[in-house]
């Protein structure tokens, strides 16, 4: 199917409806360029800002977002990627996403837009991040702001979580099958990660504390550590952390740790002679995106986000039965 066939699909699954609703978004490349195009498909006016980066220009991510456009035969006038944000501009939103170039929305960007205007988290409400959003500003303002619910069964963006461990797990230069794998997840990712490694490794301990795995131990021949543990930013292995270098080079000897969300003192695990990867996790960011597996489940998300949107704007939770959203 083609790209412009998922982002249909996706369109006509969630009924998202977004007719008379201006949007401003983020305008990218990649996998990310579907963002300001589902918005559009589902009848928004739409502004999408962008910034050149080492993904693409203006120019290139205009053409790209473009070409999309074409290929749904959606009227390119549907949407204006600008690289300037005019303070007009947000006044006229009805919607703005929480999205990366838009980043942080705070005063000076919702100083500028009406008390009316919806703010949809393109994550879930436990993942919040102060630096993305000013909530208290938000709050004082009258703006809603809806986390996205990433686990309904229609937008089932959680799913995928499963195959980003697989495939950070492969890039490490491990494999599953014949292998015993550690996960230590204290959120709702844990569910999703344990069914898909659950599947393919020979065994797989899956813990919320170090205190339940200091309780597993020993173990035994472990070949990796997931580490999947929220606040994303806070340090979670090194020096006074929560988890030594020295107990996983003690107790689990030659186990790679993978750095899937959380984190982690590199310069003290070099130290312990403890494997981990990727190398390099930004502080507050996960070490794998869903970019990385292909477009499929960026649509689910960014459709997601807009779906949430657009119940908010009628002041409900509800979809078909099921929270879509939750207010913060």
């Amino acid at each position: 199917m083609t790209l412009a066939g998922k982002v249909r699909r996706v369109v006509d699954e969630l009924e998202l409806d977004l007719r008379d609703r201006v949007v401003l978004t983020e305008a990218a490349t990649g996998p990310y360029v579907v963002t300001p195009v589902l918005a559009a498909l589902a009848g928004a006016r739409v502004y999408a800002f962008t910034r050149p980066t080492r993904y693409g220009s203006v120019a290139e991510v205009g053409e790209e977002t473009y070409s999309l456009l074409d290929a749904l035969h959606v009227s390119k006038a549907s949407v204006t990627v600008l690289d300037t944000l005019p303070p007009e501009v947000v006044a006229e939103a009805d919607v703005i996403t929480n999205s990366g170039h838009l980043r942080p929305l705070d005063e000076s960007v919702l100083g500028h837009a009406r008390s009316e205007v919806v703010v949809p988290l393109m994550y879930e409400a436990w993942e919040e991040r102060a630096e993305d959003l000013d909530l208290a500003y938000a709050h004082t303002r009258g703006i809603r702001v809806p986390g996205t619910n990433e686990r309904h069964r229609d937008v089932d963006v959680f799913s995928y979580l499963g195959e980003l461990a697989v495939r950070q797990i492969h890039e490490a230069g491990l494999s599953l099958t014949h292998n015993r794998f550690v996960l230590l997840c204290n959120n709702p990712f844990g569910p999703f990660l344990a069914r898909t490694l659950s599947s393919l490794c020979a065994d797989l301990v899956v813990v919320q504390t170090v205190d339940e795995l200091v309780a597993q131990l020993p173990l035994g021949d472990v070949a990796g550590v997931v580490l999947a543990a929220y606040p994303f930013e806070q340090e979670w292995v090194g020096h006074g952390a929560a988890i030594s270098p020295g107990f996983l080079a003690e107790h689990l000897p030659g186990a790679v740790l993978l750095r899937f969300a959380g984190h982690v003192d590199t310069a003290a695990l070099s130290e312990a002679q403890v494997s981990y990867h990727p190398r390099v996790v930004p502080r507050g960011h996960m070490g794998t995106l869903l970019s990385d597996i292909g477009p499929d489940s960026v649509i689910r998300l960014q459709a997601g986000g807009l779906k949430a949107a657009e119940v908010a704007l009628s002041g409900g939770t509800m979809f078909r039965g099921e929270p879509i959203l939750e207010w913060l």
